[in-house]
């Protein structure tokens, strides 16, 4: 076999791979880990189901999200809030969290107002519904 110039033949630059087999049990400690959990699924009697929203929330938080950043937040003012009671908010969003909506209000003391998400029938913009997708 011929020799080459003194350097490697081949090189991987990264860690050594090890091969682990997997650990074996005994019989026992594997019947002892299945009645555990069997033990564990008897104790949790109770179902927690997260609260599901509505198309019309979705949309509007998505709304919401797009129009609380920064940017967003000086080029759309202001914005009227419509409420479902009929009521209407104009003025620009402070933070919002959770569902819920902080809006400085547009009046001459702009006081803070906070609103839940699902308060909230549409949003407006220059007269014109805001539209879904932004």
């Amino acid at each position: 076999m011929a020799e080459r110039d003194g350097g490697p033949l081949l090189y991987v630059d990264a860690p050594p791979a090890y091969f682990v087999s997997e650990p074996v049990y005994s019989r026992e400690a594997a019947d002892e880990e299945v009645q555990e959990a069997v033990d564990d699924e008897e104790e949790s009697t109770s179902v927690y189901e997260l609260p599901k929203r509505p198309e019309e929330t979705t949309r509007l938080l998505t709304q919401l999200r797009f129009l609380s950043r920064p940017f967003q937040r000086e080029v759309y003012r202001p914005i009227q809030f419509r409420l479902k009671d009929g009521s209407e908010i104009i003025g620009e969003i402070e933070q919002l969290d959770d569902g819920r909506l902080f809006i400085k209000e547009q009046i001459e003391d702009e006081q803070q107002r906070e609103l839940d998400v699902d308060e909230l029938e549409a949003i407006w913009w220059k007269g014109k519904p805001f539209p879904y997708g932004s």
